[in-house]
């Protein structure tokens, strides 16, 4: 058997699949990996110190989780910053849209994925097991109640819908007379934070923005106005 040496490292894909720089005896490794399971299932990085019967090692599982997935139905003027800036925030990008003028690399150079079909076709059989963070961009409010139609029952953290607030009532009331049992509470729209965005690319800060707040299960409030209190509060104390 061909000992690991110090540094060794070990690669285990939550698939089951296992790569290592060295030959081991699994068998005998067999606890190092069942913590690497543990901790990727729990998507908690830790350190562990484990006997073998060679030797007692003391190893970290470091956890690398799947990037947050942000899917972006359009690919108008607002969809490309936001695009762009999910990307250097880290989110795996899936731009949809029906139009192959539009849904191409050309304009899209930081999506990860670029998916040219009916929109309907797309969402009828969308992947939600990552979670992903939806986004509603279409160019008519006829395309977003067909998204609506095969997303608004799916257990997904947020989803985003652009549009005026005529737009947005209408989509609703068209929704609640064919789905009368749907909930609209995780339907953000209008989209994003209040902060007076009127370019795409500070509409895209103002979506994103939202997203993050909702993944972070953040208040949204100004720091400022959050420290504040804490001072007046110390303040008030002191005496």
């Amino acid at each position: 058997m061909k000992e690991a040496r110090e540094g060794t490292k070990l690669l285990l894909y939550s698939d089951g699949h296992i790569e290592c720089e060295h030959e081991l005896a699994m068998d005998e490794w067999q606890p190092v990996l069942d913590h690497a399971r543990t901790a990727l299932a729990r998507q908690q990085s830790k350190a562990f110190l484990t006997p073998l019967s060679c030797c007692e090692i003391e190893y970290f599982v470091d956890v690398y989780p799947p990037p947050l997935h942000l899917i972006i139905a359009g690919a108008g003027h607002v969809a490309r910053p936001l695009a762009e800036m999910g990307s250097k925030l880290g989110f795996y990008i899936t731009i949809v849209c029906d139009r192959p003028q539009y849904a191409n690399a050309d304009q899209f150079p930081y999506a990860n994925e670029i998916v040219c079909k009916p929109y309907q076709d797309y969402f009828a059989t969308v992947d939600v097991s990552g979670q992903p963070y939806l986004l509603l961009l279409t160019r008519g409010h006829q395309y977003d109640v067909a998204i609506l139609r095969e997303i608004i029952h799916l257990p997904v953290p947020y989803i985003g819908m652009i549009g005026s607030r005529r737009r947005i009532s209408g989509v609703f009331s068209q929704l609640r007379e064919e789905l009368p049992d749907a909930q609209f509470q995780h339907i953000y729209a209008p989209v994003g934070l209040d902060i007076g965005a009127q370019t795409p690319e500070e509409i895209a800060i103002s979506v994103l923005a939202e997203i993050l707040r909702i993944k972070n299960q953040a208040s949204g409030r100004s720091l400022k106005e959050k420290i504040g209190h804490y001072i007046v509060d110390r303040q008030e104390g002191a005496g």
